[in-house]
């Protein structure tokens, strides 16, 4: 199955007191008609389009779950994971539990990363991305990139 892929660019809107936040139009046809909402790695939240769900669920059920620390994996994103679809206003919602975990109060910067959209709280965006040295990183790399 072939993913679709090419999100990127960053967008910031605001989240309204029922939680709605407007996905960027640049990203909703790419994320489909549904999609998934699930945790991230570093505080933040991923919305996948079902094509890359459905292949990244495909390497996560090769792990052996008889070792811990691939049930936990699992846990992570399966147990953390909601279908979601826009609305008439192309808004989804966010639900509590997700954005309580991810610190997502008003704004919200939404950051496309290959096959999957990272939803971000935009100081901790900030934070992240400044803590690393990008051209020490190339440099580790065992290919040459741009």
């Amino acid at each position: 199955m072939k993913v679709v892929s090419g999100f990127n660019g960053k967008y910031t809107n605001t989240m309204d007191a029922k939680n709605r936040v407007f996905v960027p139009a640049a990203y909703r046809h790419k994320l489909g008609k549904e999609f998934i909402l699930t945790r991230g790695e570093d505080t933040n939240l991923y919305l996948y389009p079902m094509e890359a769900w459905e292949e990244f669920e495909e390497k996560v059920k090769t792990l052996q779950t008889s070792r811990q620390n691939f049930r936990a994996i699992m846990r992570h994103y399966f147990a953390n994971a909601v279908t979601c679809s826009l609305d008439s206003q192309g808004r989804i919602v966010i639900p509590q539990e997700l954005r309580e975990w991810a610190g997502l109060t008003k704004e919200v910067l939404f950051a496309g990363v290959d096959t999957k959209v990272e939803l971000w709280d935009p100081q901790k965006y900030e934070e992240i991305t400044s803590s690393y040295d990008i051209n020490e990183i190339l440099d580790s790399l065992p290919i040459n990139l741009p």
